[in-house]
């Protein structure tokens, strides 16, 4: 679950942008879980036993070992680590009861001779004796040694107890949240590993044992030494991009507003150009633009809006554009905000390290040189400048209407655009917690949320989410003290360099690439939790709808400077944060506790065939193809799932079965490479206004554009082959349990 999360993994993504290389000892050291190849560990359990019973069976073991046995036993009685070198098979047995005999001090304790017949009895009964008592006592030493170096498989509670989740969840109160949010708030502006240190010191106060710093050197582009600049050509006047007029004021040129004011990883330089204004920027809106003028290297006016950014972006640079100027219509923004006069930030990368794409920014790793990833010199601007560029009076905005910006269609305006960030290596640091699984350790769930040192443009919604996060490691641990552990293994993550394009969490997922893709149940996502004060908007990949419902705003790539108690404003009592904290709760322990994971095979199916309603396409295959997914997945629920819910039914072998289809039932859906701005996952929407698989509407669109079908023939493929490769998988699911059933009859 995620908001705007890159798939996810998405924590997203879940293919939810999990991604990763071979964990070995070496990588475990930099950060990574001790957990993740518990394979290995129960193989050495089962080598044990099997050592020991082998040791067992070898002939006269009975008499020439207990002595020894016994004789150990009682010389270590204060050593807490028992050694088991004693009961290993790494030398003779005859050998051993050999060099027993041969000792000098092995001596006789009776030195009278007694009578023959009662001598004889007398010895019989006292090696009866020393026999079982020996036997007795080594039965306890094989007992304790087994215990504890071979554990038996541990059981869960019953998982769906209501009583444990509400004693976990009632833990969390508004008043610790706030207290925590404010502890935060009190770190100095620092880079981004010392705000990481002072989270990982915050958890482990809070009983997270088990807590590290994952660092990685990658490529930021961060502001230049002075504001980037808008300069209108006809009476040369020059604006700040908030629409403050340029001043030589020193104390101005630094204001770090100012200098946060500007569109990561675009293109540097001055451009002099006409302005265009292409409203949304959509297909339509290029299709009129293109028809009237020649836009080759000119300047686009682009709202933020509609569609995402970065697809926006490149279907200006398709174009020919040669730069964006890019805001926000006071129209789209909430009536209860105030920032008309604001500038904000955005970035251009759609995810990690430009420098290392597709691949960990590790030691070693071949760094390309990608300054720039676009050809485009893109500027955020206020709604204020862009008013006084379409020459607009300041009250266009009236309580009862609002009227859009638009460029006036006479005229044409010329301005001069100055972009000068810098790309530069920097550390930034995600803090990586493990709460560990009881029964399925090598299973995880992923709550990720994100700290920033981006001054002033981190705001508090860092400080907030990390409250929200903190809080829920709090309940869980002091519930994990008493004994309780979820069956599933928790991780916390706070990322950093999330403003850039969420660099660290890509980062990390592409480190542990190949784990991760195994082992990773979900990804929550607690990324700024409290935006408001009205709605409750969760977001859920298709499996999981049935707990929460989807929205979606583009808007939120816009990075506006947040006033320092607009989260308290906002949510003065916590009793907001408090809600979302115990909802992420309890969203998390049913998927970490329950033996059968919450995920919908149906919902799926009943997706896709959403999906195609309505489709301008309407290729039969799609529709043929979609309905068998929907009767398999309806057996598959029906044939499986419900008898797995079912404790008097439940196997266990047949749930880990069923658990491993389900956990990667939506990776039919992933495709290779989508165009910019659009999830990997075809199954994500862009927003509720439309219901179609978003690859055939951008698919349609470029169709248009550029008067061609091939892009559509190419996205038809790619959806057909994502359905009946997830009906072909469900299939092979049901076909494995069929045979497995067979077989036990």
């Amino acid at each position: 679950m995620g908001e705007n999360e890159p798939s996810a993994p998405s924590p997203a993504q879940q293919d939810k942008k999990m991604a990763y290389h071979k964990v070995n000892a070496d990588q475990r050291a930099q950060g990574h879980s001790p957990y993740l190849d518990s394979d290995e560990l129960q193989a050495t359990a089962l080598e044990l036993e099997w050592d020991m019973e082998k040791e067992l069976e070898e002939p006269g073991f009975d008499h020439f070992r207990l002595d020894g046995a016994v004789q150990h036993h009682l010389g270590n009685s204060q050593s807490p680590d028992l050694d088991l070198e004693p009961i290993q098979a790494s030398s003779s047995p005859k050998g051993r009861f050999q060099r027993l005999q041969e000792d000098p001090e092995y001596i006789s304790h009776y030195t009278r001779q007694a009578p023959k017949s009662n001598r004889c009895s007398f010895s019989r009964i006292l090696k009866v004796f020393c026999t079982a008592l020996i036997l007795f006592i080594f039965g306890i030493v094989i007992g304790y040694y087994a215990r504890k170096k071979c554990p038996s498989p541990p059981t869960s509670q019953e998982p769906n107890n209501p009583h444990i989740y509400h004693e976990i969840l009632k833990e969390i109160k508004a008043e610790n949240i706030q207290q925590i949010y404010r502890d935060l708030l009190q770190f100095p502006r620092e880079d981004d590993v010392d705000i990481a240190m002072k989270i990982l010191v915050q958890w482990r106060s809070r009983g997270l044992e088990d807590v590290r710093l994952v660092n990685y050197s990658v490529l930021l582009d961060l502001p230049g030494s002075s504001s980037n600049t808008v300069t209108l050509k006809s009476s040369g006047e020059c604006f700040y991009p908030s629409g403050q007029q340029c001043s030589r004021d020193p104390k101005t040129l630094l204001s770090q507003d100012l200098l946060y004011s500007y569109a990561a990883y675009s293109a540097k330089g001055t451009l002099e150009a006409e302005l265009v204004d292409v409203q949304y920027g959509t297909m339509q809106d290029l299709i009129r633009v293109q028809a009237i003028t020649n836009v080759t290297k000119k300047i686009a006016l682009l709202k933020l809006g509609q569609s995402p950014l970065l697809y926006k972006l490149s279907l200006l640079e398709d174009a020919g554009f040669g730069g964006v100027l890019l805001y926000a219509d006071p129209c789209d923004l909430p009536k209860t905000t105030d920032l008309a006069d604001k500038a904000f930030m955005v970035s251009l990368n759609s995810g990690g390290d430009p420098s290392t794409p597709g691949y960990a920014s590790i030691d070693g790793s071949y760094r390309q040189n990608r300054l720039n990833l676009t050809t485009l010199l893109v500027q955020p601007i206020s709604a204020v400048l862009a008013r006084k560029l379409v020459s607009l009076p300041e009250d266009s905005v009236q309580k009862d209407r609002c009227t859009p910006l638009q460029l006036p269609p006479t005229g044409k305006k010329i301005i001069s655009l100055s972009i000068q960030s810098v790309t530069t290596y920097k550390t930034i640091s995600n803090v990586i917690g493990y709460l560990k699984g009881a029964v399925f350790p090598d299973r995880y769930v992923i709550i990720g949320s994100h700290h920033s040192s981006l001054n002033p443009y981190g705001g508090q919604g860092w400080a907030s989410s990390t409250a929200v996060i903190t809080a829920l490691i709090q309940a869980l641990t002091l519930k994990a003290k008493r004994g309780w552990r979820p069956d599933r293994t928790v991780v916390f993550c706070s990322w950093g360099g999330t403003a850039f394009g969420n660099v660290g969490s890509y980062e990390w997922a592409e480190d542990l690439k190949r784990v991760l893709q195994r082992n990773v149940v979900a990804y929550v996502s607690l990324h700024n939790p409290v935006r408001g004060n009205s709605t409750l908007h969760p977001v859920a990949s298709p499996s999981l709808q049935q707990l929460a419902a989807e929205n979606s705003s583009f808007l939120s790539e816009a990075l506006f400077p947040v006033h320092a108690t607009k989260t308290e404003e906002l949510d003065p009592s916590f009793s907001l944060h408090e809600t979302i904290a115990k909802l992420t709760g309890q969203v998390t322990l049913k998927i970490a506790n329950e033996p059968v994971l919450p995920f919908n095979a149906l919902d799926i199916a009943l997706e896709v065939q959403n999906s195609l309603k309505g489709d301008e396409v309407g290729v039969p295959q799609l529709l043929a193809v979609a309905s068998r997914l929907r009767d398999t997945a309806e057996l598959f629920q029906s044939d499986e799932m419900r008898p797995a819910n079912d404790p008097k039914e439940r196997a266990p072998v047949r749930v880990r079965m069923l658990n491993d289809v389900l956990q990667s039932l939506e990776k039919s859906f992933l495709v290779h490479r989508a165009p910019p701005g659009l999830y990997r996952n075809i199954l994500y929407r862009l927003d509720e206004r439309t219901s179609q698989f978003s690859l055939l509407l951008e698919a349609l669109e470029h169709c248009k554009l550029h008067q061609s079908n091939e892009t559509i023939q190419a996205a038809l493929s790619e959806v057909l082959n994502s359905i009946n490769s997830a009906q072909v998988y469900f299939k092979a699911g049901l076909d494995v349990f069929e045979t497995t059933l067979a077989g036990k009859k």
